[in-house]
Order: structure tokens, then sequence, then C-alpha cells
């Protein structure tokens, strides 16, 4: 018996060990960092334990441009830099339209994905219309305005406005009231993008930039105006200090992403965040917009035939109601699938917390970002632009006009 036994024990150590050697391993490379990074190790975690197929390793590069450059580096040496990688949705054009990125139209179980997806997730990963898709939308997201509800009460406001032009009132209003400015504007053009839309504007137009156009220039005047009277203030690239000077209560409303909450609340604590921070939904001019925000998955070109097929199990066990939901639950990121509005759990959790569910209301509102991918390029133009105009004190429409003509080539 005892020899039966001992047979018996090493069959299992044999059989565990053979099923080991089959399985596909894969390298996910992401960029995202803090609670957020976090959350995707742990997602990675449940996955490999859900199955003995395929085994994904997360790599961390430091940010979605960290991925951007890695991959050009693999290309560059002739290897991929990873089986998967987390573009951020403006980045996956250029390496797409190089012919670097695998079609991922060609998968099997492809099209009953994407048809499930969002209309606006679709435009996004398919903005030729040309059935080809090249990325996989995954952590998504739009921005909302989150606010310190004591500073505003003390100018005697229980929100901030919903349209743009309410602004400048409300904003020497309340560091009137509260010696702080009211709001902290970033020359990153995420932000930008959506105000502009919500105006009626484009942030390109015929292979150009867009934004010596009136309603463009209307809203960077109206945010320019708000800087120079000390009602508003500059967060360029310093994020991570935007949002310390928001909990510390040195600012009183931030544009940021619905994904960002994790974020801020482990930055405040529990007590601070419940009773300091509130969220409303993303401002407008004319109409309300938002802009989609996060990253998707792409295989690189070159990456084997079994790690393709690994790869790909991979983002259909992601795009799954089910598994959008617990990837919800921790990051607030807005689901992908319209499936995953269905499930009962999550209209639960949407109820839950205040403005939790703003993500999700704004989505018929939402639109890609431009995804020419001379725009890369380009947003980094725009930075440097917006910040020779609000922190050099340049001339407004001089310095767009010049942005404009300089970037012109990027598009060609």
């Amino acid at each position: 018996m005892k020899r039966f036994l001992m047979a018996i024990g090493m069959l299992m150590v044999i059989g565990s060990a053979a099923l080991a050697q089959q399985r596909t391993e894969i390298t996910l490379m992401y960029g995202l960092g803090g609670r957020l990074g976090e959350i995707i190790r742990e997602t990675v975690d449940r996955f490999n334990q859900s199955q003995n197929q395929v085994k994904v390793r997360a790599e961390f590069a430091n940010s979605y441009d960290g991925v951007l450059q890695r991959a050009l580096a693999g290309i560059a040496a002739g290897q991929p830099a990873a089986d998967l990688l987390q573009l951020e949705v403006a980045l996956w054009p250029r390496l797409a339209e190089a012919n670097h990125l695998l079609d991922l139209s060609t998968l099997p179980g492809f099209r009953q994905m994407f048809d499930g997806f969002w209309p606006v997730f679709r435009r996004q990963v398919d903005p030729d219309g040309d059935g080809r898709v090249f990325v996989s939308p995954w952590n998504n997201s739009n921005p909302v305005a989150y606010y310190n509800p004591e500073l505003l009460r003390r100018a005697g406001f229980d929100a901030p406005p919903r349209r743009w032009t309410e602004f400048p009132e409300f904003a020497r209003k309340v560091k009137a009231a509260t010696g702080v400015p009211a709001l902290a504007l970033s020359s990153f053009p995420w932000v930008l993008e959506g105000a502009i839309f919500s105006n009626g504007g484009e942030m390109v137009r015929n292979h150009h930039l867009a934004l010596n156009e009136p309603r463009a220039l209307e809203v960077i005047n109206l945010w320019t105006s708000m800087i120079r009277e000390g009602t508003a203030v500059i967060r360029a690239r310093e994020l991570g200090t935007a949002q310390q000077d928001f909990i510390a209560g040195r600012v009183a409303v931030m544009f940021l992403s619905v994904a960002s909450r994790p974020g801020l609340k482990a930055l405040a604590g529990e007590e601070r965040f419940r009773t300091q921070v509130r969220v409303a939904r993303f401002p407008y001019f004319r109409a309300p917009a938002v802009p989609v925000g996060g990253a998707t998955l792409a295989i690189p070109r070159g990456v084997p035939e079994e790690r393709v097929r690994a790869a790909w199990t991979f983002i259909q066990w992601l795009n799954t109601p089910e598994q959008q939901l617990a990837f919800i639950r921790e990051t607030n990121w807005v689901p992908i699938a319209r499936a995953t509005n269905d499930l009962p759990a999550f209209q639960r959790f949407l109820l839950s917390k205040q403005g939790l569910g703003y993500g999700m209301l704004q989505l018929p509102t939402a639109r890609p970002r431009p995804t020419e991918s001379g725009y890369l390029q380009a947003m980094t133009e725009i930075n440097r632009t917006l910040e020779d105009i609000w922190i050099n004190n340049r001339p407004v429409e001089a310095s767009i006009n010049d942005l404009v003509n300089r970037t012109a080539n990027l598009f060609r």
C-alpha cells in the first residue's frame, strides 16, 4: 500500500511538471504605477490561477511612454519587447501605421468580442472603419471634476459649474473666499480635448492641428484668463504634485480620470477621502463631450504563433463581463463591453459610492482621441506651447498659430 501511494505521488509530481512545461508563458508590458499598477498585477495573478494553459508575466515599463519606447527599441533590435503591450489610446497609431502590430481582426472570436464593445471604443480602435483592428480596449476612462466640498461651501457653492463659461466667476469667488486657486489646469492636452470637443471644435482637422480655429481658441483664451488672474494654476506634467495639492486643500477643483479615484483615495486616506473629495461631471461649453482615456492592448508583429494564441486568450478573458466587473471594482475604469452593464452586481456597484457612475453616464457623449500618428509628436509641442503661454505670458493667438504651422509636417 505504501509503495502504491508513493507511486501515485510520483505520478502527480510528474503530471504537474508536465503541465507546467505545457503552459505557454507570455509577457505583458504595462505602464501604470501606484495602486493601478498593483491592480494590474493582481489581475494577472488571478488569470494565472484561473487556468493552466497560459502564464502571464507582468513587466512594468514606468509609464505609457516607457512602454512605447521599449516597443520601439524592440522593433529596432528585431525582437518584440513583449508579447502584449499596454499602449495609451493616442500612442498605438504610430506603431500600427508602421505595420508593427498584429491585426487582431484575423484572430478567432474577434468579431463577436468587437461587436460587444460600446460604440465609442469601436471607433477608437477602428477609426477608419475598414475592419482592421490593431488594439483591443482594456483600461479606459474619461475625465471628471474632483472637488473639495468644504472649500466650495465657503464660497457658497455645492458643486463646480456645469458650463465652462461659468468658471471664471466661480473661480474668482472661490479664490476670494478661500485664498486658494479654484482650479488646477494641465498643459497635457487630454482635458483640453474634451473642452474643445464640447465647444464644437476639433484638435485635428484636414491633417493639421485645429487649435487656431475660433472654437478652440475660445477655450484656450478662457483658461488663460483664469491662470493670469491667479484663480487657476498650471500643473504642467507634475500630476503627483497636483494631486497632493488637491488633497492638502491648496486647490479646490481638479480634472482627472474617473480611474484616478483609487490613487486619490490611497493618497488621502479613507477618512479624508470620504469627507474632502467629491466628484462631478466634466463641464462643457455648448454640449457635453468627453475624450476617451486610458489604454489598449496590442500584440506586436513577430510574436511566435503559440504566444499570439496565449496573448489572445488573455485578452478575451479580460473582456468577459465578469472579469471587467472585477477590474472595475478596484480601478473605477469604465466597462468596455456593453454586457457588463447588464450585470446586476455592476448596477449595485455604481450605486455604492458617490460619483462612481459618472464615467459610465458620460459614455454616450464620449469621443475617441485623435488617432493620426502625427498627433503623438504634436502633443509634445502642444504641451510646450501652452506652458509658454501660461508661464511666460506669451500671446495666445500668435503662439497657437506658430504651433499649428510648425507641426504641419508631422501629419504629412
